[in-house]
Protein backbone atom coordinates (compact mmCIF):
# COMPACT_ATOMS: atom_id res chain seq x y z
CA UNK A 1 0.00 0.00 0.00
CA UNK A 2 2.61 2.17 1.09
CA UNK A 3 5.13 1.24 -1.88
CA UNK A 4 1.59 2.07 -4.31
CA UNK A 5 0.96 5.68 -3.07
CA UNK A 6 4.65 6.32 -2.65
CA UNK A 7 5.24 5.36 -6.31
CA UNK A 8 3.08 7.87 -7.73
CA UNK A 9 5.38 10.86 -6.29
CA UNK A 10 7.47 12.21 -9.51
CA UNK A 11 11.16 12.77 -9.31
CA UNK A 12 10.49 16.49 -7.90
CA UNK A 13 8.99 15.00 -4.89
CA UNK A 14 10.93 12.19 -4.21
CA UNK A 15 14.36 14.60 -4.41
CA UNK A 16 12.55 17.12 -2.18
CA UNK A 17 11.51 14.39 0.44
CA UNK A 18 14.59 13.38 0.16
CA UNK A 19 16.54 16.07 1.61
CA UNK A 20 13.38 17.39 4.20
CA UNK A 21 14.00 13.23 5.75
CA UNK A 22 17.11 14.14 7.38
CA UNK A 23 16.52 17.54 8.57
CA UNK A 24 12.30 17.50 10.41
CA UNK A 25 12.25 15.71 13.20
CA UNK A 26 10.89 12.82 14.41
CA UNK A 27 11.32 11.57 10.79
CA UNK A 28 15.80 13.00 10.85
CA UNK A 29 15.81 10.16 14.45
CA UNK A 30 14.71 7.27 11.80
CA UNK A 31 17.51 8.32 9.42
CA UNK A 32 20.72 8.29 11.15
CA UNK A 33 21.32 4.65 10.47
CA UNK A 34 20.94 2.61 7.56
CA UNK A 35 16.55 2.77 6.95
CA UNK A 36 14.56 -0.46 5.51
CA UNK A 37 13.07 0.92 2.53
CA UNK A 38 9.81 -0.15 3.42
CA UNK A 39 9.88 2.30 6.40
CA UNK A 40 11.61 4.89 4.17
CA UNK A 41 8.70 4.69 1.87
CA UNK A 42 6.33 5.04 5.37
CA UNK A 43 8.02 7.87 6.74
CA UNK A 44 8.65 10.18 3.20
CA UNK A 45 4.89 9.81 2.78
CA UNK A 46 3.93 11.27 6.73
CA UNK A 47 6.75 14.01 6.06
CA UNK A 48 4.81 15.46 2.84
CA UNK A 49 1.29 15.17 4.53
CA UNK A 50 3.00 16.88 7.74
CA UNK A 51 4.62 19.62 5.99
CA UNK A 52 1.72 20.21 3.99
CA UNK A 53 3.12 19.35 0.65
CA UNK A 54 0.66 19.93 -1.91
CA UNK A 55 2.11 17.87 -4.86
CA UNK A 56 2.38 14.85 -2.47
CA UNK A 57 -1.20 15.17 -1.68
CA UNK A 58 -2.44 15.46 -5.01
CA UNK A 59 -0.25 12.75 -6.90
CA UNK A 60 -1.30 10.41 -3.64
CA UNK A 61 -4.97 11.31 -3.12
CA UNK A 62 -3.92 11.14 0.62
CA UNK A 63 -5.36 13.23 3.08
CA UNK A 64 -3.91 15.18 5.92
CA UNK A 65 -6.71 16.24 8.44
CA UNK A 66 -6.47 15.02 11.94
CA UNK A 67 -9.20 15.03 14.68
CA UNK A 68 -9.00 17.30 17.48
CA UNK A 69 -8.16 16.17 20.88
CA UNK A 70 -11.41 15.66 21.73
CA UNK A 71 -12.37 13.01 18.99
CA UNK A 72 -11.33 9.58 19.17
CA UNK A 73 -8.23 8.90 17.32
CA UNK A 74 -6.08 5.94 17.49
CA UNK A 75 -2.43 8.26 16.32
CA UNK A 76 -2.07 11.90 15.87
CA UNK A 77 0.98 13.84 14.98
CA UNK A 78 3.73 13.98 12.46
CA UNK A 79 3.61 9.93 12.25
CA UNK A 80 0.19 9.70 11.72
CA UNK A 81 -0.14 12.83 9.11
CA UNK A 82 -0.56 10.85 5.84
CA UNK A 83 -3.23 8.28 7.73
CA UNK A 84 -2.96 4.44 9.12
CA UNK A 85 0.21 3.28 6.31
CA UNK A 86 1.20 0.54 8.53
CA UNK A 87 -1.85 -0.90 9.40
CA UNK A 88 -2.87 -0.46 5.97
CA UNK A 89 0.21 -2.59 4.72
CA UNK A 90 -0.99 -5.14 7.18
CA UNK A 91 -4.15 -5.67 5.77
CA UNK A 92 -3.02 -4.80 1.86
CA UNK A 93 0.42 -7.46 2.69
CA UNK A 94 -2.00 -9.95 4.03
CA UNK A 95 -4.41 -10.09 1.57
CA UNK A 96 -1.90 -10.79 -0.74
CA UNK A 97 -0.03 -13.54 0.35
CA UNK A 98 -3.27 -15.31 0.86
CA UNK A 99 -3.84 -14.49 -3.05
CA UNK A 100 -6.66 -11.67 -2.83
CA UNK A 101 -7.27 -8.43 -4.89
CA UNK A 102 -8.00 -5.47 -3.55
CA UNK A 103 -8.89 -3.57 -6.72
CA UNK A 104 -11.72 -6.51 -7.16
CA UNK A 105 -13.99 -5.82 -3.71
CA UNK A 106 -16.18 -3.55 -5.58
CA UNK A 107 -17.21 -2.69 -1.86
CA UNK A 108 -15.49 -2.83 1.59
CA UNK A 109 -15.68 -1.60 4.90
CA UNK A 110 -13.36 -0.33 7.79
CA UNK A 111 -15.38 -2.32 10.44
CA UNK A 112 -14.42 -0.09 13.62
CA UNK A 113 -12.98 2.61 12.08
CA UNK A 114 -12.73 5.30 14.86
CA UNK A 115 -12.24 8.51 13.17
CA UNK A 116 -10.99 7.02 9.58
CA UNK A 117 -7.28 6.40 10.07
CA UNK A 118 -6.84 3.06 8.15
CA UNK A 119 -9.84 3.39 5.73
CA UNK A 120 -8.69 7.30 4.16
CA UNK A 121 -5.35 5.42 3.28
CA UNK A 122 -7.58 2.14 1.22
CA UNK A 123 -9.66 5.32 -0.56
CA UNK A 124 -6.60 6.91 -1.53
CA UNK A 125 -4.65 4.35 -2.87
CA UNK A 126 -8.33 2.35 -4.47
CA UNK A 127 -10.44 5.20 -5.62
CA UNK A 128 -12.47 2.76 -7.54
CA UNK A 129 -13.86 0.74 -4.51
CA UNK A 130 -16.59 2.07 -2.63
CA UNK A 131 -15.67 2.09 0.76
CA UNK A 132 -17.42 2.43 3.91
CA UNK A 133 -16.46 3.25 7.65
CA UNK A 134 -18.48 2.54 10.83
CA UNK A 135 -17.41 2.90 14.07
CA UNK A 136 -19.96 3.26 17.71
CA UNK A 137 -18.13 6.70 18.42
CA UNK A 138 -20.88 9.26 16.71
CA UNK A 139 -18.50 11.66 17.51
CA UNK A 140 -15.43 10.50 15.50
CA UNK A 141 -17.80 8.89 12.68
CA UNK A 142 -19.33 12.56 12.64
CA UNK A 143 -15.97 14.10 11.85
CA UNK A 144 -14.43 11.67 9.57
CA UNK A 145 -18.00 12.58 7.71
CA UNK A 146 -17.14 15.91 7.29
CA UNK A 147 -13.44 16.05 6.94
CA UNK A 148 -12.89 12.65 5.04
CA UNK A 149 -14.30 13.00 1.55
CA UNK A 150 -15.06 10.05 -0.69
CA UNK A 151 -15.90 7.41 2.04
CA UNK A 152 -19.50 6.54 3.49
CA UNK A 153 -19.62 6.61 7.19
CA UNK A 154 -22.12 4.99 9.54
CA UNK A 155 -22.70 4.60 13.26
CA UNK A 156 -22.61 1.20 14.42
CA UNK A 157 -24.36 0.02 17.42
CA UNK A 158 -23.42 -1.67 20.29
CA UNK A 159 -24.87 -5.20 18.37
CA UNK A 160 -25.48 -6.34 15.21
CA UNK A 161 -26.92 -5.60 12.34
CA UNK A 162 -25.32 -2.76 10.22
CA UNK A 163 -27.12 -1.01 8.04
CA UNK A 164 -26.39 -2.66 4.78
CA UNK A 165 -27.59 -4.67 2.56
CA UNK A 166 -26.76 -8.30 2.58
CA UNK A 167 -24.05 -9.30 0.26
CA UNK A 168 -23.17 -6.35 -0.39
CA UNK A 169 -19.61 -6.36 0.39
CA UNK A 170 -15.89 -8.06 -1.22
CA UNK A 171 -13.76 -7.18 1.93
CA UNK A 172 -14.31 -6.33 5.74
CA UNK A 173 -10.91 -5.59 7.63
CA UNK A 174 -11.05 -4.82 11.51
CA UNK A 175 -7.52 -3.97 13.30
CA UNK A 176 -7.69 -4.65 17.18
CA UNK A 177 -11.49 -5.37 16.84
CA UNK A 178 -12.20 -8.97 17.80
CA UNK A 179 -9.67 -8.18 20.62
CA UNK A 180 -12.60 -6.07 22.84
CA UNK A 181 -15.14 -8.01 22.28
CA UNK A 182 -16.61 -10.41 24.57
CA UNK A 183 -16.47 -13.42 22.89
CA UNK A 184 -19.78 -14.47 22.69
CA UNK A 185 -20.83 -11.00 21.04
CA UNK A 186 -17.91 -11.32 18.72
CA UNK A 187 -19.35 -14.54 17.39
CA UNK A 188 -22.29 -12.48 16.88
CA UNK A 189 -20.26 -9.73 14.80
CA UNK A 190 -18.76 -12.24 13.07
CA UNK A 191 -22.40 -13.70 11.42
CA UNK A 192 -22.67 -10.02 10.50
CA UNK A 193 -19.52 -10.53 8.43
CA UNK A 194 -20.59 -13.30 7.01
CA UNK A 195 -24.02 -12.05 6.25
CA UNK A 196 -22.65 -8.53 4.78
CA UNK A 197 -19.82 -10.19 2.67
CA UNK A 198 -21.09 -12.18 -0.66
CA UNK A 199 -19.70 -15.47 -1.09
CA UNK A 200 -15.76 -15.85 -1.18
CA UNK A 201 -15.64 -12.41 0.24
CA UNK A 202 -12.65 -11.83 2.65
CA UNK A 203 -12.86 -10.48 6.37
CA UNK A 204 -9.29 -9.98 7.55
CA UNK A 205 -8.95 -9.42 11.41
CA UNK A 206 -6.32 -9.11 14.47
CA UNK A 207 -6.87 -10.57 17.58
CA UNK A 208 -4.93 -11.05 21.23
CA UNK A 209 -3.41 -14.54 21.62
CA UNK A 210 -0.26 -16.21 23.26
CA UNK A 211 1.77 -13.87 21.58
CA UNK A 212 0.04 -10.68 22.61
CA UNK A 213 0.44 -12.61 26.57
CA UNK A 214 4.15 -12.40 25.49
CA UNK A 215 4.37 -8.97 24.42
CA UNK A 216 2.51 -7.59 27.65
CA UNK A 217 4.74 -9.62 29.64
CA UNK A 218 7.86 -8.79 28.28
CA UNK A 219 7.24 -5.65 28.12
CA UNK A 220 6.46 -4.94 31.84
CA UNK A 221 1.94 -3.90 30.45
CA UNK A 222 0.45 -6.74 32.45
CA UNK A 223 1.61 -8.42 35.64
CA UNK A 224 3.21 -11.95 35.33
CA UNK A 225 0.15 -13.12 37.39
CA UNK A 226 -2.26 -12.00 35.33
CA UNK A 227 -0.13 -13.10 31.91
CA UNK A 228 -0.15 -16.37 33.44
CA UNK A 229 -3.95 -16.27 34.31
CA UNK A 230 -4.82 -15.40 30.55
CA UNK A 231 -2.48 -17.95 29.67
CA UNK A 232 -4.05 -20.38 31.24
CA UNK A 233 -7.46 -19.66 30.37
CA UNK A 234 -6.58 -19.81 26.82
CA UNK A 235 -5.21 -22.88 26.90
CA UNK A 236 -8.21 -24.20 29.18
CA UNK A 237 -11.55 -22.80 27.32
CA UNK A 238 -10.01 -20.73 24.34
CA UNK A 239 -10.78 -17.56 25.38
CA UNK A 240 -9.89 -15.01 28.29
CA UNK A 241 -12.25 -11.58 28.54
CA UNK A 242 -12.49 -9.13 31.28
CA UNK A 243 -14.94 -5.33 30.79
CA UNK A 244 -11.56 -3.35 31.46
CA UNK A 245 -13.43 0.18 30.22
CA UNK A 246 -15.41 0.24 33.28
CA UNK A 247 -18.02 1.59 34.05
CA UNK A 248 -16.90 5.07 31.90
CA UNK A 249 -16.80 3.37 29.09
CA UNK A 250 -14.30 3.85 26.07
CA UNK A 251 -14.37 6.99 25.39
CA UNK A 252 -17.76 7.44 26.29
CA UNK A 253 -19.10 4.39 24.63
CA UNK A 254 -20.55 2.51 27.45
CA UNK A 255 -20.78 -1.66 26.64
CA UNK A 256 -20.05 -4.44 29.16
CA UNK A 257 -19.49 -6.39 26.14
CA UNK A 258 -16.49 -4.08 25.19
CA UNK A 259 -13.77 -4.72 27.01
CA UNK A 260 -10.03 -6.94 26.50
CA UNK A 261 -10.43 -10.01 24.91
CA UNK A 262 -7.57 -12.74 23.97
CA UNK A 263 -9.01 -15.64 21.77
CA UNK A 264 -6.70 -18.72 20.89
CA UNK A 265 -6.79 -20.08 17.52
CA UNK A 266 -8.19 -23.39 18.18
CA UNK A 267 -11.14 -21.55 19.42
CA UNK A 268 -12.04 -19.40 16.84
CA UNK A 269 -11.24 -22.12 13.75
CA UNK A 270 -13.99 -24.36 16.32
CA UNK A 271 -16.26 -21.90 16.19
CA UNK A 272 -16.06 -20.45 12.63
CA UNK A 273 -15.05 -23.42 10.41
CA UNK A 274 -16.41 -24.49 7.62
CA UNK A 275 -18.92 -21.25 7.26
CA UNK A 276 -15.54 -19.44 7.05
CA UNK A 277 -12.12 -20.66 5.29
CA UNK A 278 -8.52 -19.97 7.03
CA UNK A 279 -6.62 -18.35 4.04
CA UNK A 280 -3.83 -16.86 6.55
CA UNK A 281 -2.93 -17.19 10.29
CA UNK A 282 -0.22 -15.17 11.41
CA UNK A 283 1.28 -15.10 15.16
CA UNK A 284 1.99 -11.71 16.48
CA UNK A 285 2.25 -10.40 12.96
CA UNK A 286 0.27 -7.06 14.03
CA UNK A 287 3.15 -5.10 15.87
CA UNK A 288 4.46 -8.28 17.15
CA UNK A 289 1.19 -8.55 19.29
CA UNK A 290 -2.23 -9.27 18.11
CA UNK A 291 -2.04 -12.25 15.33
CA UNK A 292 -3.09 -12.44 11.97
CA UNK A 293 -6.41 -13.72 10.04
CA UNK A 294 -7.24 -13.36 6.34
CA UNK A 295 -10.59 -15.19 6.59
CA UNK A 296 -12.80 -16.61 3.08
CA UNK A 297 -16.78 -16.44 3.24
CA UNK A 298 -17.75 -20.03 2.41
Amino acid sequence: MSRMLYERLGAEELAQLGQLLPETEPFAGFMAGPVDPALERMLALHCGMWLGLESVAERTGLVRRQPPEDVHAMARGPLAAAGGLYEADLVADALRSAGCQIADAGQALDFGCSSGRVVRVFAAAFPQVRWFGCDPNQRAIAWAREHLPGIEFLVSGDQPPLELPAASLGLVFAISIWSHFEPRLGLEWFEEMRRLLRPGGHLVITTHGLASVAHYAGNGLRSAEQCAEIADALYRHGWWYAPEFGDRGDWGVVNPAWGTAFLSPEWLLANLCPRWRVLEFVPGRNAGNQDLYVLERA
